[in-house]
């Protein structure tokens, strides 16, 4: 059984970031659609897998009430990403001392559904590797969401872009730790990640040079851990919620699910 930490980020002000204003909200995952919050869609599609066990729930409060089909829990928010990942994944591992992989979702893809959950899931478990991360092509992006204003890293195989599903075996995130936490930080950035990755990354991504088994090999080494790329056939992933016009995208589709 695989557990899960929901990052459900923490309170911002209109000055950090624009969606939050336009929204009317502090939090991204409160955000309401189609009459509920941003994350009630994240995690009931998780709750939904027969793959995932716990479930906990990084950044929010349990005072906030929110209504799932499971039991969630509640950790308080550490800091950035990483930070919270890994008090989510200390939070599970108190109770739990044997979870050789913890699902990571973000709280900002609503389109998120079980079948994509258990999909990926079932991708990872296929293969051997420490850290799993969700891409996805950009003729798959640009077919379900044209105009939806993702960035994608080309490289010699193809274009992609980012999901915000990944997977991870607990020890390894206390390898290079530092390094993971500036990558987090860094992951709307293909060139900022390529920099923190060392002269020979950056070679390979002005140059293009590289295809996805290559940057993966390349990844490993320089973490120390065994990374995947797990290439979704799933639009969705890759469709996080960061501004309003992708905001207006998801409603619209989720309120003509719900009419």
């Amino acid at each position: 059984m695989i557990n899960a930490v929901v990052l459900a980020g923490k309170a911002l002000g209109p000055e950090n970031d624009p969606l939050v204003e336009y929204a009317g909200v502090n939090n991204k995952a409160l955000i309401q659609i189609a009459g509920k919050e941003m994350i009630h869609y994240v995690v009931e599609a998780i709750a939904g897998s027969s793959r995932v066990g716990r479930i906990a729930i990084v950044g929010l409060s349990p005072e906030r009430e929110l209504d799932f089909s499971r039991p969630v829990e509640y950790v308080p928010a550490r800091g950035g990403m990483f930070d919270n990942i890994l008090v989510g994944v200390d939070h599970l591992l108190k109770q739990e001392s044997v979870t050789p992989l913890i699902l990571v979702a973000a709280s900002d893809i609503p389109l998120l559904t079980t079948e994509i959950v258990d999909h990926f899931i079932d991708a990872c478990l296929a293969l051997e590797a420490d850290v799993y991360y969700s891409v996805v092509e950009r003729s798959v992006m640009e077919d379900r969401f044209p105009g939806a204003g993702r960035t994608f890293v080309r490289l010699r195989d193809g274009s992609f872009a980012g999901g915000d599903l990944l997977m991870v075996r607990p020890l390894v995130l206390e390898i290079n730790r530092q390094l993971f936490r500036e990558l987090m930080a860094s992951r709307k950035s293909a060139w900022h990640m390529a920099r923190l990755l060392g002269l020979g990354m950056i070679v390979h991504f002005l140059t293009r040079s590289l295809t996805v088994v290559q940057a993966e090999e390349k990844a490993s080494q320089i973490l120390g851990c065994r990374g995947k790329a797990i290439i979704s056939p799933y639009a969705e992933l890759g469709m996080d919620v960061d501004k309003p016009p992708q905001l207006d995208i998801a409603r619209r589709i989720l309120e003509g699910e719900h009419q």
